[in-house]
């Protein structure tokens, strides 16, 4: 029964790994850094009604994780960015 519960838990991390490899294998590369691409995407907030709750939702996450790993994912839209300039 634990080889059965091990060997499932770890299908599911190397498919959790997988799929979180070739989400990114779909980014558009961007000439921008992160920090570029942070600083559009707070310029496109301040033209909505909360500008600040903005900015914590949709840009200051995936500025940490650009930073980790040179990928620019929004949570409100579909694509991605793939940057090799993470500063």
């Amino acid at each position: 029964m634990k080889a059965t519960i091990l060997i499932t838990l770890t299908l599911a991390a190397w498919f959790a790994a997988h799929q979180a490899a070739s989400a990114q294998e779909g980014c558009r590369a961007s000439q921008n850094s992160c920090s570029q691409i942070n600083a559009s995407c707070e310029q496109n907030c301040q033209k909505g009604n909360n500008p600040s709750a903005c900015v914590a939702r949709l840009c200051s996450v995936p500025l940490s994780g650009c930073k980790a790993n040179g990928v620019w994912k929004s949570v409100a839209s579909q694509s991605c960015w793939k940057t090799n300039n993470r500063s």
